[in-house]
């Protein structure tokens, strides 16, 4: 191999590894503050019969997937649709900025003060209904469309482990689910 020839593949391969390595990175993440306000947040809009380790579980999750979040990402198209669908932006560029303007003193709001906060914050982003999945709509109800469409939830609201989109056999089909533990 020439030297010339080895240093053109050299810079070119230089030149598009940049390229390859922006798309696979997550572009907003929420500071250490903002995490902090999104557990308060969930203090006030997810049930409180799961408790404090279930919301923190939720957040958590919640934050895995903003992680993991790939716009531009091909999704099932559905059946009946020919069409592939492609993932949204991230709904996390939004996110700071929200949790900003719930007001510098929602921390040390009492929690009837931060549900009116968030209600109102809710409210002034328009939105109407929970969607499907995150969308940027505004945190708090992106928060709950993550948890509402959970398999936990899904327990939760039905009071038994049905795990709901798990891959669970054919064994012990024709038993009901076993109810939650007590405590969820």
């Amino acid at each position: 191999m020439k030297r010339r020839t080895l240093l053109q593949l050299l810079a070119a391969t230089l030149v598009a590894l940049p390229a390859r390595i922006g798309l696979r990175a997550q572009s907003t993440t929420l500071a250490a503050a903002d995490v902090e306000r999104l557990r308060l947040v969930a203090e006030v809009v997810l049930p409180q019969e799961i408790g404090i380790a279930g919301r923190t579980r939720a957040v958590d999750q919640f934050l895995t997937w903003l992680q993991h979040y790939r716009a531009g990402a091909e999704t099932d198209h559905g059946y009946g649709f020919p069409r592939l669908r492609r993932t949204a932006s991230s709904p996390a560029a939004k996110y700071a900025r929200q949790l900003h303007d719930l007001g510098a003193t929602f921390p040390q709001m009492a929690v009837t003060a931060r549900v009116g906060a968030v209600e109102a914050a809710i409210t002034a982003a328009g939105v109407q209904r929970l969607a499907g999945r995150p969308d940027g709509g505004h945190i708090a109800s992106d928060l709950m469309a993550f948890y509402f469409n959970s398999i936990e939830a899904n327990d939760v609201c039905y009071r038994a482990q049905i795990g709901r989109d798990t891959c669970r056999g054919l064994n012990g089909s024709e038993n009901r689910p076993a109810p939650l533990p007590r405590g969820l």
